[in-house]
């Protein structure tokens, strides 16, 4: 099979833009899987709002600002 110049400028050209589709795709999700990871470190004192970032496994974190307890995750009851 004998490819002509436009054939094989457009294969190229096709190749190019599905490598930049590709690469966008996956940075696109290393980002959002790297933020979900930030996200689910992050906690926000109760009592100053202060927003910090604690990757320890324990229940409840003191707040660096104003040392009042917090507790991770979702199930914090507010008051």
């Amino acid at each position: 099979m004998e490819l002509s110049i436009a054939e094989f400028v457009l294969l190229v050209l096709g190749g190019s833009c599905a490598l930049v589709v590709l690469c966008t795709v996956v940075s696109r999700t290393l980002h959002a899987r790297s933020e979900s990871k930030s996200l689910a470190h992050r906690v926000i004192c109760r009592l100053c709002l202060h927003a910090f970032e604690d990757s320890t496994h324990v229940k409840i974190v003191h707040c660096p600002q104003c040392q009042a307890a917090n507790e991770k995750g979702r199930s914090r009851r507010l008051g």
